[in-house]
């Protein structure tokens, strides 16, 4: 998105038509009907998404198309280095939570097969 927004220019009908193929922005094009603030607001409900990533997805919304392209560039450098970041820390969740759920896992097996035998 940045680099179509910084050598293109586009204006924001154009921008989510070049870039479809992503869910999210087919369903900002799908919304046709709305403006594409609007259009964004509505595909961002329709995701499900802890709310920081909502918080992060709709201040996007809100700021494209009022800057220059340098500063809409700057803004979605900064959302995806937060963006970045959230997923590192789910990755470190995931990574501890699975360690203790595969154990739960193997412990209740092995409580079932004692109560059974």
């Amino acid at each position: 998105m940045a680099v179509q927004i910084r050598y293109r220019a586009l204006p924001l009908g154009e921008l989510f038509g070049a870039l479809c193929g992503g869910e999210f922005l087919d369903a900002v094009t799908e919304s046709a009907a709305l403006n594409k603030r609007e259009a964004w607001s509505a595909a961002a409900d329709k995701f499900p998404a802890l709310k920081e990533e909502r918080e992060i997805l709709m201040s996007i919304g809100s700021s494209l198309g009022n800057s220059d392209a340098a500063g809409q560039a700057a803004m979605l450098e900064l959302n995806k280095e937060l963006l970045s970041a959230r997923l590192a820390e789910a990755a470190d969740a995931a990574a501890r939570k699975g360690a203790m759920y595969r154990s739960v896992g193997v412990l209740s097996g092995l409580g079932l097969a004692i109560i059974i035998v």
